[in-house]
Formats: structure tokens, C-alpha cells, sequence
């Protein structure tokens, strides 16, 4: 069973995981596409492009790279705070599915850098209710939420996140909800003594204004391969959903506290799919919450016929799409 598979976490399930990243990104690899271009909303990503941006294939190995990196990371995450076993491989594999379930994933995107920062955001707020000083964590999470605006600006869209989880988690007195402003303006007021050093401040202005002016759009309409995928990971992240709030899973305080905060962050991250990118399935932040709901739910599920039914179907969905690109 390829659920109860994933529960453990020796070597045979990290090769398995990275010989099925490498099968859904193998067109990627073979008609590789170049990086998403920076514009005047994303400093930090603009910066970073010169590195990659000269050739399509190596910003598509390091997109791949960087995507199995974030998958290990948010299975070390939510192995340290209890929301899968302690020796489970299940996040690392659900994370990996759900990341390249679209070509347009399969390539460098300023999203997919701004993950890793999302997620150790993530795991400040996840360790915030079991600490009786939390005015550092609750600034490391505004500088995180700014830093990776830095690379894709409406990811500042989740500071509502962070207000939204220190409701859930009763913080509530007045410096606790001042000390995230210092922290979200701290990165930018790094990058305007930047600018004004380098005489650019007014020009670096205006144009982050112009841009700004035409930046919401309406989500364009997925295709139908894409409704497809997208209606059978609908259906399994419903399913998890109820699993994660039904009674055969452990609902300690501290676990319904991160539900919470996954709840927070569905919530907030639904704005940023009206922002204007080049495809809506590089603006999916909502795949993090994701994530989470399924591994959460696999990790306890007794029943696997029907999950896995599911769960193969929209993997084997996923292979057929990417390799449609080569009968266009």
C-alpha cells in the first residue's frame, strides 16, 4: 500500500519519492522552459535572476532541486510538531506530488523560491503556542513574510496570516501586535537605504507604483486536463480535510492550535490568485496548507482502497498532462 509505504522513512522511500519527482518533471528536463522573468514588484528576485536566467536548463534543475529541498524540509517540520510520525516520509511525498502536478510548476518561479521561507514562518508559528516569549518568533515571522514579498510581492498578503494566528493563539496584548509592522517594513527599509546609497530610490519608486497599478487580474480558466487535476485534488483535499477533524485522529490542544493556523493561511493566501503572474498554478500558496491537511490525514487513515484510488489517479492525471506538451 503505497500510504502505509510512506509512513516510514528509510532510504527505499526517498528514492522512490525522487525517481517520481524525476518522471514527473522528465519533460521539463527535455523541453526545458526559462525562468519567469522579474519585474519592478520583486527586488530580491530580480537580483537573484542573473544566476539562473541565462539558461532554461539549469533554472530547471535548480527549480527541481530547490522543490525536493522544500518537500524535506516541511516533512521535518511536521514530523517535529507532531502532525506525522516521527520516522514518516509522508510529507516529503505529498508535497513533491502536489508541487509538480503542473508544467507550469516545473520551472523557476519566484513563488517556489519564497516557499522555503514560508514554511520556516510555518514552523515559528507552529512552536509559538508552546512558548511563554514569543516576541522574537513573532518578529522573525513578519521579517520571513516580507523577505519572500521581497521575492514575489503579494505574498505581503500574509501578514493577515500572522494576525490571523495570534488571534487563534489569544496573543493579544498591544506590542505583540505592533512588533509585526517593525518586522514586515524591516527588509524594506534594508532595500531603501539601498536604493538612496545607489541614487535610485525615486526611479525604484515609480516604477514599483506603475506596476503596482496593473497588477490584479481575474484567475484565467484552467484547461480541461487542468480541471481535471484540479477537481481530483479537490475531492482528496476534502476528504483530508474531514479526516483531520473527525475522531480517529489526535486532537491535543497544540495540534488543533496548527490546524488552526493551516486554516489561517488557506484563508489568506485565497488573494494571491488574484494578482497578475504568468499562470495561476505558480500562485497556488494554498498547496502548503495542502499538504499538510493530506499528510495529517494519511497518517492516521485505516482505510487506504479508496484514498489511494484517488492519490494514483491524480498522480497518474499529472503524467499524462506534462507529457501532452510533447503531442502540441
Amino acid at each position: 500500500m503505497l500510504i502505509r509505504y510512506f509512513r516510514s522513512s528509510f532510504v527505499s522511500q526517498y528514492v522512490l519519492i525522487v525517481l517520481l519527482a524525476i518522471a514527473m518533471w522528465l519533460p521539463a528536463f527535455m523541453r526545458p522552459q526559462p525562468a519567469v522573468t522579474p519585474d519592478g514588484m520583486n527586488p530580491l528576485y530580480a537580483v537573484l535572476y542573473p544566476l539562473f536566467g541565462f539558461s532554461a536548463l539549469i533554472s530547471v534543475v535548480l527549480a527541481f532541486l530547490l522543490m525536493l529541498f522544500t518537500a524535506f524540509l516541511i516533512n521535518s517540520i511536521l514530523s517535529q510538531y507532531q502532525l506525522i510520525g516521527r520516522v514518516s516520509s509522508m510529507a516529503t511525498f505529498v508535497f513533491v506530488v502536489l508541487m509538480s502536478l503542473f508544467p507550469a510548476q516545473t520551472m523557476l518561479y519566484p513563488l517556489l523560491l519564497a516557499l522555503p521561507l514560508i514554511l520556516l514562518a510555518t514552523a515559528f508559528l507552529f512552536r509559538m503556542y508552546e512558548s511563554n516569549d514569543n516576541e522574537l518568533d513573532i518578529f522573525n515571522v513578519a521579517f520571513l513574510v516580507s523577505a519572500a514579498s521581497m521575492l514575489w510581492f503579494p505574498l505581503m498578503s500574509l501578514i493577515v496570516w500572522l494576525y490571523l494566528a495570534l488571534f487563534i493563539m489569544r496573543i493579544t496584548n498591544l506590542r505583540s501586535w505592533l512588533i509585526p509592522v517593525v518586522g514586515l517594513f524591516t527588509p524594506y527599509l534594508f532595500l531603501a537605504t539601498w536604493y538612496f546609497m545607489k541614487n535610485e530610490l525615486i526611479a525604484q519608486s515609480k516604477a514599483f507604483y506603475q506596476h503596482l497599478n496593473t497588477f490584479l487580474q481575474f484567475p484565467a480558466l484552467p484547461t480541461i486536463p487542468e480541471m481535471v487535476i484540479l477537481g481530483l485534488l479537490l475531492l482528496i483535499i476534502l476528504k483530508a480535510y474531514n479526516i483531520s477533524y473527525s475522531s480517529i485522529v489526535d486532537n491535543n490542544i497544540s495540534i488543533r492550535k496548527r490546524k488552526a493556523i493551516m486554516n489561517a493561511l488557506i484563508f489568506s493566501s485565497l488573494p494571491l490568485l488574484f494578482f497578475k503572474g504568468e499562470s495561476n498554478m505558480q500562485q497556488l500558496v494554498l498547496l502548503v496548507p495542502a499538504a499538510v491537511f493530506m499528510s495529517f490525514s494519511y497518517t492516521f487513515i485505516k482505510k487506504f482502497v479508496r484514498a489511494q484510488i484517488f492519490l494514483f489517479a491524480l498522480i497518474l492525471a499529472s503524467l499524462i498532462n506534462h507529457f501532452l506538451v510533447f503531442f502540441r
